[in-house]
């Protein structure tokens, strides 16, 4: 398995944090990961729901801390207050609204905007693929311009480093393997994206169109020096292309899913109510290894 749930940091723990925690799968990927050795767990919401829901599903939070806020909004700005103090690396959506929970972290007065647009990747352990692969963008930026395109593969290109990987190798996605005026985004790819990633992107190796059975096929004990049948990353063109391919191959393929929201200066990780323990465990694995990524890298040295 090439899964992110068997992940490690390479320093201390990665102090991770979630605001209105209410959802047993949640604490019990919490409270794994943190008998793992990888996170440190902080709990923003209402303490007697949160113990009560623990104790209803046999989870121990004595080890977790709880800061008691019942009100959902301000647990949101409780949380952000505490990543912006450096007190937590990483941030986990609990029961709030995807909207609810940008606008707070987007909030100015925490200093938590990077420069580039927020984009959603989730990086599977795909059954049958060699490696994980990295679809982006599925949850955030709807139709990306060109400039939105290059900010969503740069956020992507920080995870695929942050992973280790070297070279990057992408894949740009279309349903041809060719230029065509009738799919206006082949040309656009072609003619602006992919040679200002060659230019400005380090050790990466960029292609496209490409479809994306020729982006993760090859034949079995073969090298393979460029980007078909070998992609990190598969660039889409749309939310509802990323998020169909992606949520079929968890769906009916059992990939392990990994989900973080990329381009604040902490990483966010966003999973759904109906996902597995593994999955969340495995997004905040993923998201941990981000943070530590950061840390390491001095990735926000000098931004205000």
């Amino acid at each position: 398995s090439h899964g992110m749930a068997d992940a490690r940091v390479q320093s201390d723990p990665e102090r991770a944090l979630d605001w209105d925690p209410a959802h047993p799968a949640a604490r019990l990927a919490q409270a794994q990961a943190q008998a793992d050795g990888f996170l440190e767990a902080i709990l923003v919401g209402d303490e007697a729901r949160i113990k009560s829901l623990a104790e209803e599903n046999r989870l121990d939070t004595g080890n977790l801390e709880i800061i008691d806020e019942k009100d959902v909004t301000r647990a949101a700005h409780v949380a952000a207050g505490l990543a912006s103090e450096g007190r937590a690396h990483a941030i986990m959506k609990g029961f709030l609204p995807t909207s609810a929970l940008l606008r707070t972290v987007l909030d100015k007065q925490y200093r938590l905007r990077g420069k580039n647009t927020l984009s959603h990747c989730a990086v599977l352990d795909i059954p049958g693929y060699h490696k994980l692969l990295n679809f982006t963008d599925g949850g955030m930026v709807v139709k990306p311009d060109q400039e939105q395109k290059f900010q969503i593969l740069e956020n992507a290109v920080l995870v695929a480093r942050a992973l280790g990987l070297s070279p990057v190798k992408i894949a740009v996605s279309a349903a041809i393997n060719e230029v065509s005026e009738q799919v206006p985004h082949t040309v656009a790819d072609t003619e602006k994206l992919i040679p200002r990633a060659r230019e400005g992107l380090d050790d990466i190796r960029i292609e496209g169109p490409m479809s994306f059975d020729i982006a993760t096929y090859r034949k079995p004990d073969t090298a393979v020096e460029g980007v078909a049948g070998d992609a990190d990353i598969f660039l889409v063109d749309s939310i509802e292309e990323c998020n169909i391919v992606s949520k079929s191959m968890i769906q009916f393929s059992q990939a392990v899913f990994s989900g973080v929201i990329v381009g604040a200066k902490v990483p966010v990780s966003l999973v759904s109510r109906t996902d597995s323990v593994m999955n969340k465990k495995s997004s905040l694995a993923l998201a941990c290894v981000l943070a530590d990524y950061y840390s390491q890298n001095d990735i926000w040295k000098g931004e205000a």
